[in-house]
């Protein structure tokens, strides 16, 4: 029986990432580093502007922290992604649950962390067409995903870079309107707002655009945030249902439920 091919490339920024490799695992090259404002997203784009991949396999592109933040070698994940591959375009393997279950969506927890996230996003999806209310928009432990940590088919990375690549044009055109917004810093270390936009807009289209099949490795036993919210494991899982629910229902009382409970451990 031929295996579905999985191609999962470790991204390599200095030599001490460079050793860091895991068995298995292809390199992604990027000891150059030409662009650490752009972080994963620079690599990343480099090899899919290429485009040579194979329509049959799955593609993954993680930082050197993904076995520290999943626990997951190279083994585990092909192994998972060849076992569920019937049907699925996209697999993800997202560490953090609590920050993923108490906030609306990956935007919401984002705006907590760097006030004016928001407001700078919905601009500029709306400069390209989207109109989305990202203070209501719910997602679950289905769509969100956390620090690229996704493998999926060649159709799903091509829709991720055609969206990222609105956003690179946005940020290097020093005219653009929303420039300032979209490149403003933020309190981790060196980064700008515009890396963990790219960063959610994964979740955003499988959030969107149902056509999107997920599957979602069990985020609960992966690295949980080292927030205060950690601690607050029970109602994480059950706020993730709740989010499951409503999303699937549309019952108004699963919001509800939810909101009580984050007002709960605030």
């Amino acid at each position: 029986m031929i295996q579905t091919p999985v191609h999962l490339y470790h991204i390599a920024y200095s030599a001490q990432t460079l050793e860091q490799v895991q068995p298995g695992y292809l390199i992604l090259n990027n000891l150059e580093n030409e662009r650490p404002d752009w972080f994963e997203y620079w690599p990343i784009r480099q090899f899919l502007i290429q485009d040579n991949m194979d329509e049959e396999a799955f593609y993954g592109f993680f930082s050197p922290k993904f076995l520290a933040k999943t626990g997951q070698t190279y083994q585990n994940v092909a192994d998972y992604v060849r076992q569920h591959a019937h049907g699925t375009d996209v697999f993800l393997f997202s560490p953090q649950p609590d920050i993923s279950a108490f906030f609306l969506n990956v935007f919401e927890g984002g705006d907590l962390f760097n006030p004016g996230k928001i407001a700078a996003c919905e601009a500029f999806l709306s400069s390209i067409g989207i109109q989305v209310n990202l203070r209501s928009l719910v997602m679950d432990s289905r769509q969100i995903v956390f620090s690229n940590f996704f493998v999926a088919r060649p159709r799903f990375w091509r829709r991720w870079l055609e969206l990222n690549e609105k956003l690179f044009a946005a940020c290097e055109d020093p005219d653009h309107p929303l420039r300032e917004e979209l490149t403003s810093p933020t309190s981790y270390p060196n980064a700008q707002r515009k890396v963990f936009i790219m960063e959610g807009m994964a979740s955003l289209l499988l959030t969107l655009e149902p056509q999107w099949k997920t599957k979602s490795a069990n985020t609960f036993n992966f690295a949980w945030s080292g927030t205060r919210l950690s601690q607050f494991r029970k109602e994480a899982i059950i706020s993730d249902a709740l989010k499951i629910a409503y999303r699937d229902q549309g019952f108004p009382e699963y919001m509800e439920c939810f909101s009580n409970i984050r007002s709960n451990i605030n």
